[in-house]
This record gives C-alpha cells, sequence and structure tokens, in this order.
C-alpha cells in the first residue's frame, strides 16, 4: 500500500478506516489514469483530428453537408456557406467546402460509371446490366462515412481531395 504522502491526506484518512473505494483510488498510480484528451488530438492514421470548439449544430450541420449529397446534392452546403450564422463557424465551413468537393468527384466518378455501365451492358447483351447498376452506389458508402465521421466532431482529410482543395485555397487547413 501507498504511503500518506503519495495518496494524499484525503484518501490516507477514508484508506485508514477502511473505505474500499478510497483504496481502489489510492491504488491507482498517476501514471495510470489517463490523461484527458488534448483540444486537437490526432488519430492512429493521422487523417482525423477532434475539434473542441465544435457545438452540436455544428455537428448536426456538417454531418448533413455529406448526407445530403446522397439525396439533394449543394442544397446544404450551399446554406452552410451563405448563411451568416454558418459563415463564421470555420468547423462547418471547413465540411461545407470539402463536403462539394466530394461531390464534384461523385459527379465524376458517376459520369465514368456510366459509361462504363453502357458499354459493358452492350458487349453482354444487356446480361450484366442487372448487376452492373450497383456501381452508381458506391459514392453513398463514403458519404455516410464521412457524414459519421463529421458528426462525431472530426476534421479528417479525404486522401488526395482535401490536399488539392487546401492547395487551390478553397480550403483552409484544419487546427492540427
Amino acid at each position: 500500500m501507498k504511503t500518506s504522502e503519495e495518496i494524499g491526506p484525503e484518501m490516507a484518512e477514508a484508506a485508514a478506516k477502511g473505505d474500499e473505494t478510497a483504496e481502489e483510488i489510492a491504488s491507482a498510480a498517476p501514471e495510470d489514469v489517463a490523461e484527458p484528451p488534448t483540444a486537437v488530438e490526432e488519430s492512429s492514421e493521422g487523417r482525423a483530428w477532434a475539434s473542441e470548439d465544435t457545438t452540436d449544430n455544428d455537428r448536426l450541420m456538417a454531418g448533413l453537408a455529406y448526407l445530403s449529397q446522397v439525396v439533394i446534392p449543394v442544397l446544404v452546403p450551399a446554406i452552410m456557406l451563405l448563411a451568416e450564422d454558418s459563415k463564421g463557424r470555420p468547423y462547418q465551413k471547413y465540411h461545407a467546402v470539402q463536403s462539394l468537393g466530394f461531390l464534384v468527384v461523385a459527379v465524376i466518378y458517376e459520369v465514368l460509371a456510366a459509361i462504363v455501365y453502357c458499354g459493358l451492358t452492350s458487349l453482354t447483351s444487356n446480361c450484366l446490366a442487372c448487376v452492373l447498376w450497383l456501381i452508381f452506389l458506391l459514392p453513398v458508402v463514403p458519404a455516410l462515412y464521412f457524414a459519421y465521421q463529421a458528426y462525431q466532431g472530426l476534421y479528417f482529410k479525404i486522401p488526395i481531395l482535401t490536399d488539392f482543395l487546401v492547395q487551390s485555397n478553397w480550403l483552409e487547413t484544419p487546427p492540427a
């Protein structure tokens, strides 16, 4: 058992009285206690950062920016970039611009998917048409994932897109 200097006078009194909770607390070494997360914490992959200054509204709007790209493209990010309340919120602005960039990439993908779809269905006499339509749904998966990450309050990088947006000065680098 630790000495009273190591665990503090209050814990030493509680331990002397036989309080089990105090013993458990006192037995934990200071180095065993996890430090609280910092304001900005990098994930193990190095692509996501937590933000401390986001509100629930910021997180909701950022998540909707990506989620709306599946249902009603452009609408929510455009509102976020034009509304007076959202203009000054860096978290909302970051995700609005990044979701619009993601939309552009998704549209380019859809055009290429349509070309592949038409070519392969005509080559196979429409035999693959019932299976190939699934290629049009592929951008939905990352959009849902990005919406989830944004709703969790994270700044994250979409591998090539975010670097391009930062270099083009369309997107400011998030606090890291």
